[in-house]
């Protein structure tokens, strides 16, 4: 079998994973290119909005690497507001599902969570643990099969359409790739039942390209049902950079302080 990639929804390795061993060779290289060699740093803003209008503004820093085995690690810490300040959340690839963890300041405990709590949100945001999961291309249960291309606006894009194994909280993801960034411009994300439950999309007009990537500013998640959004905003980016391997260690999540800043090599 060949070597399943991920198809990049890059805030600098910011992955959103779809199978591409149904999709044609050109498909792939073009999502290959995309790819963070080896780690990654993103600053970014969340602004989660109910259905009332009110809004809730968290910041927070992500963290990605991929180690000699393969495998990826991302951790995302947050430090504003001050009530969640110092709260960590950290992914490991694992077979045959990954490993994740949540540390809360307030609870003075790392926490590991299980599959009962994957569908949760994130600290009051339209993202899930399993969401965050696939952002980051750390989930590598799908089998997609590629559709008849479509349009996005006036952009052609690759349908795929992706079946998550047992235990996921979607019964379908149904991926729009932009053909010219192989940027997934919108996601369709489908409850058991078949009922759409959420919307993230991409605007064009939020793409730029930094060197050989293509990289959005900003992503939109909708709860369909919900009637909740949050937005998520880049605000740097960085790719390349040194982080140290503590980074990604569960035992050392409470010790590491408010400050993710000195965590780097």
């Amino acid at each position: 079998m060949r070597r399943l990639y991920h198809l990049l929804l890059l805030l600098s390795g910011t992955v959103l994973p779809v199978y591409a061993e149904d999709a044609p060779d050109a498909i792939e290289a073009c999502i290959r290119a995309n790819l963070p060699e080896s780690t990654s740093r993103q600053s970014i803003e969340l602004k989660s909005r109910d259905r009332t209008g009110y809004e809730q503004v968290l910041q927070a820093d992500i963290f990605w690497k991929r180690f000699e085995d393969g495998r990826s690690r991302v951790q995302m810490y947050f430090h504003e507001p001050v009530d969640v300040r110092g709260a960590r959340f950290l992914i490991i690839e694992n077979q045959p599902h990954n490993d994740m963890y949540i540390y809360m300041p307030g609870l003075f405990k790392v926490r590991r969570i299980n599959s009962e709590r994957i569908s949760s949100s994130i600290l009051g945001t339209d993202f899930s643990y399993e969401d965050f999961e696939r952002l980051h291309g750390v989930i590598n249960d799908l089998h997609a099969e590629k559709q008849q291309d479509a349009l996005i606006g006036d952009r052609p894009v690759h349908v795929l359409v992706s079946k998550p194994a047992e235990g996921s909280g979607y019964e379908r993801v149904v991926s729009y790739v932009d053909k010219e960034s192989c940027l997934v411009l919108r996601t369709e994300l489908f409850e058991h039942g078949e009922h759409l439950r959420k919307i993230m999309t991409i605007r064009t007009a939020d793409i730029y390209r930094e060197g050989d990537h293509w990289i959005p500013r900003k992503l939109l998640m909708r709860d369909v049902r919900d009637k909740t959004e949050t937005e998520l905003v880049l605000q740097d980016i960085s790719m390349g950079t040194p982080i140290r391997d503590e980074m990604f260690d569960p035992d050392a999540l409470k010790g590491m302080g408010e400050s993710a800043e000195t965590q780097d090599e």
